[in-house]
């Protein structure tokens, strides 16, 4: 059953301030506020800064750090003193009266619920915290096991060949490991490929750690999975539980929060923090050993402080990359615009008597026994500050050995700035974010578009060490992802559209050639002027060439020589309708387009997939097209969603289908210049068993009833069924998504009193219903192994005959 918790408006305000993006607007909250309290009545202790670290006052020039810091190059601290005078350096000259506004999140204010608890005390320190070969090309297809049309297994299709990528589904042709929601489901394949049997299963998320996005590496008997998490102060959720001014108790339960907290008719500054409020982002790592399948167990977890940006491996050296807030500082808050000054004086004092704990991110590793080990994720020496302000975060790349248990992270690498995207080559990690604004008044979403541009920080990856940060630099306009980005030859290309990400008319879009001189990334060519009008909807760099292509309400297709950085020169040019949102080249002189075809006008009409003849590249052209009206295809934004298998020239993509109701995989055949559709795959049960099958049994309409306001009724009404679950009982219904109910909840469903079913032998009640929308048998993923085609959903992992496309096994997991 829901709960809903009120949480005040100032906690309100700092989260939607603390979620913008660096460079993004945020205003100051209102001061009619309903839940700013009395104004400010008595003045805060505000000692004096400690002389032994002096800090210049914020009137002084921004540009002057601490001794020794020259603002002009990269800043690698010898020390956490020289850090921390970094820190608070550039805190206290842009800290304000409602923390760092736009500048990074840093947690909720430390709040006080009694004039006397009013005190700006010093913040506790926290207690133990490949080659450029095109992905697609024959290249690849020769290093996916023993391709051929006998045998062989597809891989997670990745941006540069031999850098892996995590996914939701891995295999190495003996066995998939496939996650679904919050479970990691082990399958063993068999020795043809064709058929499967499902072990072990684990699941991943639990009561005390809330996560999402999980995916995986593999190797031999491990699997690796990584997972955005969340810091919570919900009660029975994991998070910390709030702790006001001494002489507050602490909640210790949902309904007692509102006795614990007393209303004071001259509370100052701020409203305190209630159960539900947000605290920051975390990174789970998981270690899963794998040695016994049918009984999958948690090795070792890692948390990390910090939002989980992506990660990359080579081998068996894994780079997670993180980006860090502070910990919470105690900011305070105004309770109305008469106190803002004092507020900023008390949030200047704040960040004097910061330690360096409260800035550097931490870990925690804990075994399966429970046992676990705290500490800095990264030393003082190993973080590095840019020329160019980037904010109070902490860009890390953690370097992983995946042939070895979890352990204690060692030199990890670190960047005060944040993340946003990555890319990597067989040496080189990029990481990027927009740079950092600070957000006055004054200025507007205009101003930020004008101005709007890209933070680039390079590090090294050479090896199986850790990773060292190399250089920094920027550009003008925003990516749209990793495939922007492409590191050849020592020279960094980057394709970016002017102003920022929300800017509608007048883009223009570019691609900057830049190379490491000392420290900093420096420009040495760009070629500009591409799609005056419209945005970049996808890029790909094969070799010396990159292929972007923008829109608005035609396709511009461009072909771009990058043979000379200093000199790059647009080769071609192709104008179609529609446009293509990713890019797979499938030889050297074909590739494959996947996007949405449009009207002349710009509208767009359905999935479209374009096979574009590029061998001579003045003149570029579309030898076919396919298209399906009213749909669309994950592959259109992740590439991991589509396959090419160059053994048979097969491409394979999800699609649904709005206006056939088809929720699948399409199957075409690329050859002699032509696409053709070769079939369609579905989850469907059809092929199995009748509609609504099951081994619970089906209520009836006298026990589940007729009227109106009765959940059960409209589940029935809608084509579902309701079904009673013994405890033996396997449940679910063919060709139905069913959602089981614990009896003692069975009445949240119904609206008109008791329930009049009879629950004698049952465990659980069942809504079952039909998968509307085909959430539940759309495809996400598709791989070969030997000649099978395999496909994902989140309900069963489904083998077909490479060939004919006639299932062979049905394999279900939920």
């Amino acid at each position: 059953m829901k709960r809903t918790l009120a949480l005040p408006l100032t906690a309100f305000a700092l989260l939607a301030a603390s979620c913008t993006s660096s460079g993004s607007t945020t205003s100051e909250p209102d001061s009619s506020d309903p839940g700013s309290t009395e104004p400010f009545t008595t003045e805060p202790d505000i000692t004096a800064p400690d002389t032994t670290n002096p800090v210049p006052d914020p009137g002084d020039d921004a540009s002057t750090g601490p001794v020794g810091f020259a603002p002009a190059s990269l800043q690698q601290f010898d020390n956490c003193s020289a850090f921390l005078g970094y820190v608070h350096t550039e805190g206290v000259q842009r800290v304000g009266p409602y923390g760092f506004e736009g500048g990074g999140y840093v947690g909720f204010p430390e709040v006080f619920a009694t004039e006397e608890s009013v005190d700006v005390a010093a913040a506790e320190p926290s207690e133990g915290r490949a080659t450029d070969a095109p992905v697609g090309s024959d290249a690849q297809a020769d290093a996916e096991g023993e391709a051929g049309d006998d045998g062989g297994f597809s891989t997670t299709n990745v941006q540069v060949e031999g850098v892996d990528e995590p996914d939701i589904v891995k295999t190495d042709g003996d066995r998939i490991l496939a996650i679904t929601g919050e479970t990691l489901h082990y399958i063993d394949v068999s020795e043809d490929g064709t058929t499967g049997i499902k072990r072990g299963s684990i699941v991943l998320g639990s009561e005390t750690q809330y996560a999402y996005g999980y995916e995986i590496f593999i190797t031999d008997d491990r699997a690796v999975v990584f997972a955005s998490s969340e810091v919570w102060n919900d009660f029975g959720r994991g998070g910390p539980t709030p702790v006001f001014s001494d002489d507050v108790a602490i909640a210790e339960s949902e309904e007692a929060v509102e006795e614990a907290i007393p209303v004071e008719p001259d509370a100052p500054i701020g409203g305190p923090i209630v159960p539900g409020s947000y605290f920051g982002p975390q990174t789970l790592i998981i270690e899963i050993d794998l040695s016994n399948p049918d009984a999958l167990t948690v090795a070792n977890t890692m948390l990390i402080d910090g939002r989980y940006i992506s990660a990359r491996s080579i081998g068996e050296t894994a780079r997670v990359v993180v980006t860090s807030p502070p910990q919470d500082l105690g900011f305070l808050y105004p309770s109305s615009p008469g106190t803002e000054d004092k507020a900023e004086e008390a949030n200047r004092q704040v960040i004097l008597e910061s330690t360096a704990e409260d800035w550097i991110p931490g870990y925690t590793v804990t075994d399966a026994a429970g046992d676990a080990q705290s500490g800095q994720l990264v030393d003082c020496a190993n973080i590095h500050a840019p020329a160019d302000f980037g904010g109070f975060d902490m860009l890390s790349i953690v370097t992983l050995d995946l042939a070895s248990s979890l352990d204690a992270p060692t030199g990890t690498s670190s960047v005060i700035a944040s993340g946003d995207t990555v890319y990597a080559s067989a040496d080189r990690m990029y990481i990027t974010t927009n740079i950092w604004e600070p957000i006055v008044n004054e200025q507007t979403n205009e101003w930020l578009d004008e101005n709007y541009q890209t933070a680039i920080h390079r590090f090294s990856i050479a090896g199986d060490g850790p990773a060292s940060y190399e250089a920094s630099g920027s550009v003008e306009g925003h990516l749209l992802n990793q495939f922007s980005m492409n590191d050849r030859d020592g020279v960094f290309y980057v394709a970016t559209t002017s102003g920022a990400p929300w800017r509608g008319d007048g883009s223009e879009s570019q691609i900057v050639a830049m190379e490491a001189e000392g420290d900093q990334l420096v420009k040495i060519g760009a070629v500009g002027g591409l799609g005056k009008g419209e945005r970049i909807f996808s890029v790909r760099y094969v070799g010396e060439t990159a292929y972007v292509v923008t829109f608005r309400q035609i396709d511009p297709f461009y072909v771009i020589d990058l043979s000379d950085p200093r000199n790059m020169t647009v080769e071609g040019e192709l104008k179609i309708p529609g446009y293509s949102s990713y890019l797979h080249p499938i030889s050297d002189t074909l590739v494959l387009g996947v996007g949405q075809d449009a009207t002349d006008e710009g509208r767009t009409t359905g999935t479209k997939v374009s096979l574009f003849d590029v061998s001579d590249p003045a003149n570029p052209l579309e030898v076919d097209v396919w298209t399906m009206p009213d749909s669309f295809s994950d592959a259109e934004f992740d590439h991991r969603a589509f396959l090419w298998w160059a053994p048979t020239n097969t491409a394979v993509l999800p699609l649904q289908s709005f206006n056939d109701r088809f929720s699948g995989a399409v199957v075409l055949k690329v050859e002699n210049n032509t696409i053709t559709e070769q079939g369609r795959i579905q989850h469907t049960d059809e092929e199995v068993g009748a509609i609504g099958q099951t081994d619970c049994r089906v209520l009836t309409s006298d026990e589940i009833g007729t009227d109106e306001n009765n959940e059960f009724f409209w589940v029935e009404e809608s084509g579902g069924q309701v079904q009673g679950c013994g405890p033996d009982d396997q449940g679910g219904a063919a060709g139905l998504f069913c959602n089981p109910i614990p009896l003692d909840e069975i009445d949240f469903y119904y609206w008109d009193g008791e329930p009049t079913i009879d629950t004698t032998g049952l465990d659980r009640i069942e809504i079952c219903y039909p998968d509307w929308n085909g959430f539940q048998t759309a495809v996400q993923r598709t791989m070969v192994i030997d000649n099978s085609l395999w496909t994902l959903s989140t309900s069963r992992v489904q083998s077909n005959d490479l060939g004919t496309l006639d299932r062979t096994e049905a394999i279900d997991l939920t």
